[in-house]
């Protein structure tokens, strides 16, 4: 299974915000949309950042209340790792393991196609293993 197979799933649509957005508005539109993170836009339409929850707790502890009026550009994450959409399901899900994350930008040649989640890769993961394992009960019984 592939990350293109979790983006025709569940969609392609994607939460961005710009570097100029008040970390309040992130915190607004993560409230609102029920999610974990929010792409942080460039100009150019490029991936510049993407501020998650643990950014969030990280500018609060740094900064307090006063977090609320910076600006997305000054709390995101900057070096965002990203996927293509022929990864496959074992590789993201190792990538996303080992560098502690749980969101990853899905783009192929400079376009933003899609976000997955560690829970959206763990739903195709686990739809993997049980249709591998009705295909081998299928097996057995059929001898």
């Amino acid at each position: 299974m592939f990350v293109s197979d979790i983006l025709s799933q569940k969609g392609s649509a994607v939460f961005t915000v710009a570097p100029a957005a008040s970390v309040a508005e992130v915190c607004q539109q993560l409230s609102s949309r029920r999610i974990g993170s929010v792409l942080v836009l460039g100009a150019d339409g490029s991936v510049a950042g993407i501020v998650s929850e643990r950014d969030l707790v990280r500018a609060l502890a740094r900064h307090g209340a006063k977090a609320l009026e910076l600006e997305a550009r000054q709390i995101m994450t900057r070096d965002v790792v990203t996927c293509d959409p022929d990864d496959s399901i074992d590789a993201v899900m190792k990538t996303m393991t080992e560098g502690r994350f749980r969101h990853i930008p899905v783009v192929r040649h400079g376009e933003l196609l899609g976000l997955v989640s560690i829970g959206d890769v763990v739903k195709a993961r686990l739809e993997e293993t049980q249709h591998e394992t009705e295909a081998l009960k299928a097996y057995i019984v059929a001898g």
